[in-house]
């Protein structure tokens, strides 16, 4: 975590998540994830989930293959079915100690008690607008700007494969790329992670990583600086935080 400025409290954060709705398929492997995110919680790291669409968003993007949506309502939709896998994963079904949280204010009150928050991204979507209302606009590049927001120094993307793959080719081990700079993980496109997401985090100097999340165990390794299966992505940062930017501006 940065430094905290003079008369601005910081979050808090060590790391955001983004919990892709993938790993909702499997029940019984996504409660495995959560408690596994629990523990890390109760072992000191400060984490802020965001969630994926997940089953929601699935039934958005069916109804729109066959009758496209205005992109105001694909976008207004999306947001909200983010907001309502938030409210399942921290359902007392699937987790015990998560929290849906609608505000980065209740977000940081929730870690001071040690609970793990997760956002509910609506409100906070609708009120600030930062992303285009388009399809090539997922909930990664949503963590990736919460992720800036929040001056949180590390994005951990959760999905159902292992990493980034060349060519797509996820059913090819020797395919997966073990690390990549954010600005040559944009060029590839949409992979498991999507473009705008890995361009954004190359503009702000955000480091990340992709990781499966049905081996809940990884994610601590990549904490705690073991090696991992996964995608290391890597950034040089050169942008200043939204923090100093409002310090800066008040100078």
């Amino acid at each position: 975590m940065q430094s905290a400025i003079r008369g601005f409290t910081p979050y808090g954060i060590s790391v955001v998540v983004k919990f892709g709705g993938s790993l909702m398929r499997n029940l019984e492997a996504c409660r495995a994830a959560l408690a596994e995110l629990e523990e890390l919680g109760r072992s000191g790291h400060r984490i802020l989930i965001v969630p994926g669409g997940g089953i929601p968003d699935k039934a958005i993007e069916a109804v729109d293959a066959t009758h496209p949506l205005a992109p105001f309502t694909a976008h207004h939709a999306c947001a909200l079915a983010q907001d309502q896998t938030a409210y399942m994963l921290s359902d007392p079904a699937l987790s015990s100690n998560l929290v849906a949280c609608s505000t980065l204010g209740e977000c940081r009150l929730r870690l001071r008690e040690g609970k793990l928050p997760v956002l509910l991204p609506s409100k906070i979507l609708f009120a600030l607008d930062p992303v285009e209302w388009s399809w090539d606009i997922t909930s990664d590049a949503i963590a990736a700007w919460i992720a800036w927001l929040t001056d949180t120094p590390k994005l951990a993307i959760l999905t159902d494969v292992d990493g980034v793959y060349r060519n797509a080719a996820t059913d090819d081990p020797t395919a997966l790329i073990t690390e990549i700079r954010s600005d040559e993980l944009a060029r590839l496109g949409h992979t498991s992670i999507d473009a705008c997401a890995a361009h954004f985090m190359s503009q702000r100097g955000i480091s990340g990583v992709v990781l499966n999340g049905t081996h809940p165990y990884r994610l601590r390794d990549w904490l705690e600086e073991r090696r991992v299966t996964g995608t290391r992505i890597t950034s040089i940062p050169h942008t200043i935080s939204p923090l100093q930017q409002i310090a800066l501006g008040a100078a």
